[in-house]
């Protein structure tokens, strides 16, 4: 056999171990504490709130990254960049991003016993080396984002995650019956693990909204209990069309399935982000290069955040039917 034979053979069988794998982690939280501190987190919800330290914000924004991220606190330059002006434009609003949407846990891949592997693979690409070894580290969050949008696995760690979020918005401020709204902005497959944590945040009486940056979602639960979604869609994105075409629930013909029951309510508003891809230079967060169309690809992302966060009502929405 060749070499080539059996790096690919080991691919593969890396591939087969993480799919095992992939629900295991929640399922073991949920056996150990998860329950108890589902239990914890609903408590709260009746008692009174704390007074708050200092003046709440209009709004709380907590930013899932996508599936190349290896920690919460690891987002991209670009992202960093974009986020920072959202902020900078909108003082009222408090912009989060230290949750690691691909573990139940909130704990990051470099926290691990297999931390050398990622650590190494993370390197691999900021190094901007040619190869696909780096790209385990999407293919096994990608895994992730399954777990959450299955709905045998996906109710457990959607719990869990949304208990990250609540404990995100504690550090910031934020508490039960504060009645200051909430919006999660999620990014590739981030925007599916945003609509997983929506249910349980909802419950808790937070009024929760979805904003969707080049997402790759299904036709979650969290879709009934959201205020609104926001899609962010861009015109040369081929990674976002895997939405509608691997969840059945977006099919066409699925017409009683939460997606299509939040589009029948008027609750999703497709937005044109531009000739932008879904990734990298000429994407959502490109800061430097003009688009095709002249535009600074991150320039618009940005407009369009701060209108949706600031006024709620954004007048760049695309014509077109949501898919």
């Amino acid at each position: 056999m060749t070499w080539g034979t059996w790096l690919l053979g080991g691919a593969l069988a890396l591939l087969v171990a993480f799919a095992l794998l992939a629900p295991l982690e929640s399922l073991r939280w949920w056996a150990t504490r998860g329950a108890v501190e589902t239990r914890r987190t609903f408590a709260r919800v009746g008692a009174p709130a704390p007074r708050a330290s200092g003046p709440l914000p209009d709004r709380f924004v907590v930013y899932l990254s996508g599936v190349g991220v290896v920690s919460g606190d690891g987002l991209s330059l670009r992202e960093r960049a974009v986020l920072d002006a959202v902020a900078a434009a909108l003082p009222g609003v408090r912009v989060l991003a230290d949750v690691f949407p691909y573990s139940v846990e909130n704990r990051s891949l470099v926290q691990r016993a297999t931390r050398w592997l990622w650590t190494r693979l993370d390197r691999l690409r900021r190094a901007r080396r040619e190869s696909l070894t780096p790209k385990l580290i999407n293919v096994r969050n990608i895994l992730q984002v399954l777990v959450s949008a299955d709905p045998r696995y996906g109710p457990t760690f959607n719990a869990g995650l949304a208990q990250q979020v609540v404990r995100c918005l504690d550090r910031a401020g934020w508490a039960p019956g504060c009645g200051v709204p909430v919006t999660l902005i999620g990014f590739s497959g981030g925007a599916q693990m945003a609509l997983g944590a929506s249910t349980m945040l909802s419950l808790m009486g937070m009024r929760v909204s979805v904003v969707s940056i080049g997402g790759v979602f299904g036709d979650d639960p969290g879709l009934e209990h959201v205020e609104h979604l926001w899609d962010i869609r861009g015109s040369r994105d081929l990674s976002r069309k895997l939405g509608p075409l691997v969840f059945p629930g977006r099919w066409p013909f699925a017409k009683g399935s939460a997606w299509h029951h939040a589009v029948a309510d008027g609750r999703v508003t497709v937005l044109d982000g531009g000739p932008v891809h879904h990734d990298g230079r000429g994407a959502y967060f490109e800061g430097r290069r003009p688009g095709p169309d002249g535009v600074v690809p991150a320039e618009r992302t940005v407009g369009l955040l701060v209108e949706i966060l600031g006024a709620g009502t954004p007048s760049a929405a695309s014509p077109r039917q949501p898919d």
